[in-house]
C-alpha cells in the first residue's frame, strides 16, 4: 500500500504481471509454434517490467525487494517443507520445542563443546578427557544421520559424560538432525506407560515411538533405572532395533562393565561392548569442583 501510494507506476506494472497466466492460457490456442513464439514475447515483457519495477523502487530509496516478503528460512519461504519434505528449519524448531518442553533446553544452552573445560583435569585424566572430546567433537561434525555408530561414556559422577554428549547434541541438532536426549528412567518410563496404563489407548500417540526413529538417542544416566524382566526386555530391543537399523545411539552411565553384567543380559552388554566405541572418563568430580567455585 505504501509504494503503491507513492509510486502508482509500480501498481500498473503489477497488474500487467498479474495477468501472465491469462496471456499463457491464450497462447495455448496458437498451437505448437504459435505458443513458443508468445511464450518468447511474454518473458521478454516480463523481464521489461521486472526490471522497469527495480529500477522505480531503488530510485525512490527502496531496496527492489523492499514488497517483497522476508523469510527467516529463504529455503522453505517459511513453508516448513521443502518439495514435499519437513525442512531443516521446522525440524530443528520442532527439536528445540521439544527439549525446552523436557527441561534439557536449559541443560544445552549451558553445555557445549565450547564451554568444556579442561581445567578440571590433571595428569592422565587430563590427557583421557582430551581423547574423549576430540573424539566426540569428530562425531558431532562427521555425523550423517546412518551408520555413524555409538558411543558409550563410561565413569563416575561428575566427570564431564553429561556435558560432552550434551555437546554432541548440539551440534548435531545445529546441523539440522533429530536428536532424542532422556534419562533412562525418564524412557523406561515411557515404555511401561504404554504397556501398563489402563489409560493408554491404541489410538493415542505411542510415547516410545520417537526411541526407534529419531536420528541419534542419547541415554543418559544408564543405571539409575529401576531393573526387572520387563525393563531389560525394552532396553535390549531399543538398542538392538537400532543397531539393526543403523541408527546412532549414545548411552552414559556410572557402572563398571561387572557392574553392567550382573544388573543386565548378557545379550545387552555383548551389544554394549560389542557395538559402542568405549570412552572411559577419568578423575574428579568436576561437578563438584564447579561448585565449590
Amino acid at each position: 500500500s505504501e509504494i503503491y501510494k507513492k509510486l502508482p507506476t509500480v501498481k500498473l506494472i503489477d497488474a500487467e504481471l498479474a495477468r501472465t497466466e491469462g496471456k499463457i492460457i491464450d497462447a495455448i490456442r496458437l498451437g505448437p509454434q504459435g505458443v513458443k513464439a508468445r511464450m518468447s514475447e511474454l518473458e521478454e515483457e516480463n523481464l521489461t517490467l521486472t526490471n522497469e519495477r527495480a529500477r522505480l523502487l531503488l530510485a525512490n530509496g527502496y531496496p527492489e525487494n523492499y514488497t517483497e516478503p522476508e523469510y527467516f528460512c529463504p529455503d522453505c519461504g517459511d513453508s516448513g517443507y521443502v518439495d514435499g519434505k519437513m525442512c531443516v528449519c521446522k525440524k530443528r524448531a520442532l527439536v528445540m520445542a521439544g527439549y525446552e518442553s523436557s527441561g534439557v533446553g536449559a541443560l544445552m544452552r549451558s553445555q557445549s563443546f565450547d564451554t568444556f573445560s579442561f581445567g578440571y583435569y590433571s595428569g592422565e585424566a587430563l590427557q583421557t578427557a582430551k581423547h574423549n572430546y576430540d573424539t566426540a567433537k569428530r562425531y558431532a561434525e562427521s555425523f550423517i544421520g546412518n551408520g555413524d555408530g555409538n558411543l558409550l561414556f563410561v565413569g563416575a559422577t561428575g566427570l564431564g559424560k553429561t556435558h560432552l554428549s550434551t555437546s554432541v547434541a548440539v551440534a548435531v541438532i545445529e546441523r539440522g538432525f533429530d536428536v532424542k536426549y532422556e534419562t533412562a528412567q525418564n524412557l523406561l518410563a515411557d515404555f511401561e506407560a504404554k504397556q501398563f496404563r489402563s489409560s493408554y489407548s491404541a489410538m493415542d500417540e505411542d510415547p516410545t515411538e520417537r526411541y526407534f526413529e529419531c536420528d541419534l538417542l542419547i541415554i543418559d544416566d544408564l543405571g539409575t533405572e529401576m531393573v526387572n524382566q520387563f525393563t531389560v526386555s525394552c532396553l535390549y530391543n531399543l538398542i538392538n532395533t537400532r543397531i539393526n537399523r543403523g541408527k546412532a545411539m549414545i548411552i552414559n552411565t556410572n557402572l563398571s562393565s561387572a557392574e553392567m553384567r550382573r544388573r543386565y543380559s548378557d545379550r545387552i552388554t555383548s551389544r554394549l561392548f560389542g557395538e559402542f566405541s568405549v570412552l572411559l572418563f577419568e578423575g574428579g568430580d568436576v561437578r563438584a569442583a564447579k561448585l565449590r567455585k
